[in-house]
């Protein structure tokens, strides 16, 4: 069996690397107090992308990308070493189901970073579709065949004037997915808990065109579905690289900090700590490669039972890093700084990663359950 990466992989792979670790994170600190960057830096970091030649790697080949799940996946890992939320120009895969004048309002500038495009699918403390409470309702006082959306939303991003939102709701004919400007008078957005990185969307008798509908009106589940086994994949990923970035904040701390004359590393817990991360990292980062192995064959079977896998794996490995590195820290984090909580937790939060992983659990016991009907 061979495991060595193309030489192709590696050079992208170590690229993002470097650019990570000298134009990313001096920006972290910053980022953490104001909660953005300022638009001169934002441009920075999208031009330098631009250059390195990774905007867009990672979409399908028909929209110029083109990269194996494998390749993507290096590069998720790279990118969840840093607390900056770095783009790449991905777009939620429900917008390749975009037709006639959506593919020139949304997607084309969406490809391009011109317009940035939310997934707004989850509900505050419901994450499966069958608890959603958002309607879809046909009428209002457009034309024959709009709608009015009511009913909310949480995202993990504040949208921004010129950002548009890809809304999941229940309708009349099933679940549907909508595209809704992001400055629509009907639409307030705020933080859902004081600190927190969510953003509870709420939309009020939000009146919609029918061309604003994506894909046929009972679609919404279909595409959320096909996407499902890729995001998981890559989001596993990135997962690993935040784990990764929070073993390396550990291993820092307990060598540099001294208590009763003896740094940290030498207590015999903390070796214990360290070494069960380091251990159960190493593992979850190869799961993620044999899924995203998995997906360049055509194995869909397969295919879904690994990612849920790596969803279940990665996630309790994000868990019991962010509790290992904060007893490390023997407390939050530094004075000022980035804790390993507020590090660990900043691409989804407790609450939300919680509901996904019983949502995993589920998913693998039922397909166990499936294939051995009589065990």
């Amino acid at each position: 069996m061979d495991f060595d990466f193309a030489p192709d992989t590696l050079m992208l792979r170590d690229m993002l690397k470097r650019f990570v670790q000298k134009d990313v994170r001096p920006l972290e600190m910053k980022y953490f107090t104001n909660g953005r960057l300022e638009p001169e830096e934002r441009d920075h970091l999208r031009r330098a992308i631009e250059q390195m030649g990774l905007w867009g790697l990672t979409v399908p080949e028909e929209h110029g990308g083109g990269v194996d799940m494998v390749t993507a996946c290096l590069l998720e890992i790279e990118l969840g070493k840093s607390f900056v939320p770095l783009e790449i120009g991905e777009v939620p895969q429900s917008l390749y189901a975009c037709s006639g004048e959506q593919i020139s309002h949304y997607l084309k500038p969406a490809l391009a970073g011109e317009r940035r495009a939310i997934l707004a699918v989850r509900e505050p403390g419901r994450i499966h579709p069958q608890s959603w409470n958002m309607q879809a309702i046909p009428g209002g006082n457009g034309a024959q065949g709009d709608y009015v959306l009511n009913g909310q939303k949480v995202v993990e991003t504040y949208p921004q004037p010129e950002d548009f939102l890809v809304v999941m709701a229940r309708s009349a004919q099933g679940y549907s997915a909508f595209l809704v400007d992001a400055d629509n008078s009907q639409l307030t957005c705020q933080m859902s808990k004081p600190g927190d990185r969510e953003f509870t969307l709420q939309f009020v008798n939000m009146q919609v065109s029918k061309h604003a509908l994506i894909g046929e009106p009972d679609g919404a589940l279909q595409m959320l579905a096909s996407a499902a086994p890729s995001t998981r994949i890559r989001l596993g990923a990135r997962y690993v690289g935040i784990v990764e970035r929070l073993l390396e904040m550990a291993l820092e701390h307990a060598k540099d900090w001294v208590v009763f004359e003896a740094p940290m590393s030498a207590r015999p817990a903390v070796q214990r700590m360290l070494a069960e991360t380091h251990a159960e990292l190493e593992s979850a980062r190869w799961l993620v490669y044999h899924a995203a192995w998995l997906a360049g064959l055509d194995r869909e079977d397969q295919l879904r039972q690994a990612a849920a896998n790596v969803r279940l794996i990665t996630g309790k490995l994000l868990q019991a890093a962010v509790e290992r590195v904060t007893l490390v820290y023997a407390g939050p984090g530094p004075a000022g700084g980035i804790g390993p909580s507020q590090f660990g937790y900043s691409a989804i939060s407790p609450e939300t990663l919680e509901m996904a992983l019983e949502k995993a659990r589920a998913e693998i016991a039922t397909a166990l359950l499936d294939l051995h009907p009589n065990r």
